[in-house]
């Protein structure tokens, strides 16, 4: 038997097309993508082993390839009948099972020198990159079924390429957080593992019809935002490989059409219908990767069937949105042991994931143009269309998502017909990709206000810009902050200085740059980071310095908190933020991490 034949998925799943969904109608004409697997999806071995809560984290299990073949694994789990006792599950796992991620084998590969390290003055942040920089090689592996007997299974997703891990519990590699590590590969000329990731996510498309949320079976059911295109273009814009580019776009264009089936709404506005994205999924189990915790959110409360798979599917399409959880998909805002009872994550349109594919399609609509089929007519039809697409969608975001009086992007609520009024770092994405009304685009007024509430956001905290205000225990609310979204900050503010052709929020820019690698410095400082004849490793710590996904904006060189599993280090997204910002700001200075300010000058 093949090692292609011994991974659990064992076949390729219809993708429906859909009609939009109207604001008006309760039906959900999602087709769901298939996880078939009956032992790392829904059925009754998955639901004995989860409940049973063998490991803190319910990921572990999912993440177990099997000892021996599938059929006598499922013989085994027969043979401990109704309701076995926890010893007996724990000892069933542990005869047909091996360690969590022991298919994956570290890659190794060779990292030179950081060719702009120079340009970095300081020498402890110099030191501190080129720390960083060599860092991928700790993050690189591939997959190796080999080592599976014949009939053995894994949750994995075969890929033919090696890849870039997050970090932490998370052992394979993931849809957004991909993008920033690769523009961190491309920092440090890693051209060929950029490629490799890239070519992984394009052949998952070509394979399933749309990029899964990560490489397991139990990702199968949902995506998360769209960045497979952004990814395509940085890496273009390094390499001007344009066979590569040919190459990637009819699969790209796959992946539109996927986002287009099946998630598109039409909402009412002024007598006007239009149309727009949003995250769905449809879900009738707890996530196999979160099964215990998404089984006590949905039977702490007397919800009927119809009720428990309305919150299954919230629960997964939160999980699509990348930001899992936040209290911008829910309708509770206080903090809870139950606050996710009250997600609503499928009625919110959300203006990331709008300003992505307004870029996809502008994106899409250029090369076609300049790399499409030779076919003249055909090449000319296929960028009218992304053309279109792209000035409809504009025209939909001015009128449901922009708001003029407050001068900002807000996500439009399915449910109260109203857009939320909350602000979050996502009502940056459309100034970082430049989906922005030609009107607003071009008012230099209007354009010397729409930071201003992530101004005052900034103002608030010592640290990175909060994910939102809300303290809710949610890992994407307060006190939390992410580098991704730092990214997409600080980007928007240096492309709208472009447009006012001045360096208004310059020094805003600065702050936070200098805020977001203080934190990720003095975190990694304070957990045992040391530069050798540079900087000393701090007494009383045993580990090497940790690199954490995200950071506590009421300080500077804490981690982050909250949420479903524990605080991960790496970390691969962090990494690459970190990278960008040492290659787009000069003179940041190392700060003495017992005592760290960084005040906001007013705009």
């Amino acid at each position: 038997m093949g090692k292609l034949t011994r991974i659990a998925c064992m076949g390729l799943m219809a993708v429906a097309a859909v009609g939009a969904i109207d604001l008006e109608s309760s039906e959900d004409a999602y087709a769901p993508r298939t996880c078939n697997s009956p032992i790392y999806c829904e059925g009754p071995l998955l639901k004995t082993v989860q409940l049973a809560h063998l490991y803190p984290d319910s990921k572990t299990f999912v993440d177990m390839p099997t000892k021996k073949p599938q059929d006598e694994v499922l013989k085994a789990f027969d043979a401990l009948g109704a309701n076995p006792a926890k010893d007996a599950i724990q000892a069933f796992v542990d005869a047909n099972f091996k360690e969590a991620g022991s298919e994956l084998q570290p890659y190794n590969f060779t990292v030179g020198p950081l060719s702009w390290l120079d340009k970095v003055d300081d020498l402890i942040y110099r030191g501190w990159l080129d720390d960083l920089h060599h860092a991928w090689t700790e993050l690189a592996f591939e997959f190796n079924t080999s080592m599976l007997c014949d009939g053995c299974v894994t949750s994995t997703l075969p890929v033919k390429r090696p890849f870039v891990v997050p970090g932490g519990r998370f052992r394979e590699f993931y849809y957004w957080d991909s993008y920033f590590v690769i523009r961190g590969l491309l920092l440090s000329d890693l051209n060929e593992m950029a490629r490799n990731m890239i070519e992984n996510f394009l052949d998952f498309v070509d394979t399933y019809g749309f990029m899964p949320n990560g490489a397991r079976i139990y990702y199968l059911n949902r995506s998360q935002p769209p960045f497979l295109t952004e990814m395509v273009k940085i890496y273009y814009e390094k390499t001007e490989d344009e066979d590569f580019l040919r190459k990637a776009l009819p699969v790209l264009d796959k992946e539109y059409a996927f986002w287009m089936d099946n998630t598109t709404v039409t909402v009412r506005q002024d007598g006007k219908k239009y149309r727009l994205n949003h995250y769905n999924v449809h879900n009738e189990s707890p996530r196999p990767e979160s099964y215990a915790e998404d089984y006590a959110t949905t039977h702490n409360g007397n919800f009927s069937r119809e009720e428990q798979i309305s919150l299954y599917s919230d629960l997964a399409t939160g999980a699509e949105t990348g930001w899992d959880y936040s209290t911008r998909w829910t309708k509770s805002k206080t903090p809870d042991a139950n606050i996710l009872q009250s997600l609503n994550t499928r009625k919110i349109v959300p203006i990331e994931l709008n300003a992505l594919l307004w870029s996809m399609e502008t994106t899409l609509a250029e090369w076609h143009t300049k790399f499409g089929t030779s076919h003249h007519a055909k090449k000319k039809r296929q960028a009218s269309y992304y053309e279109r697409q792209a000035k409809h969608r504009l025209e939909a975001m001015d009128a449901v998502l922009w708001d003029e009086d407050k001068v900002a992007f807000f996500d439009y609520n399915m449910t109260s017909q109203a857009r939320n009024d909350e602000f979050t770092p996502a009502a940056l994405f459309p100034f970082w990709l430049g989906a922005i009304p030609e009107r607003v685009k071009k008012s230099k007024p209007t354009l010397k206000k729409v930071f201003d509430l992530t101004h005052a956001s900034l103002a608030k905290y010592p640290g990175i810009l909060t994910t939102t205000d809300y303290n809710s225990t949610l890992q994407w609310d307060y006190p939390n902050g992410w580098p991704p979204l730092q990214y997409v900050a600080l980007n928007a503010m240096i492309n709208v200085d472009q447009w006012l052709d001045e360096a208004r929020y310059a020094p805003m820019a600065r702050v936070l740059a200098e805020r977001n690698t203080a934190s990720a410095f003095c975190s990694w400082y304070l957990t045992g980071g040391s530069i050798p004849g540079l900087l000393n490793k701090l007494p009383n710590t045993t580990d090497s310095g940790h690199m954490f996904e995200k950071f506590a904006v009421n300080t500077v060189g804490a981690s982050g908190s909250g949420g479903e599993y524990t605080v991960q280090v790496g970390f691969g997204w962090t990494n690459g933020v970190t990278m960008w910002i040492f290659d787009t700001f000069d003179n940041l200075t190392a700060p003495n991490c017992s005592s760290v300010s960084y005040p906001l000058p007013p705009l």
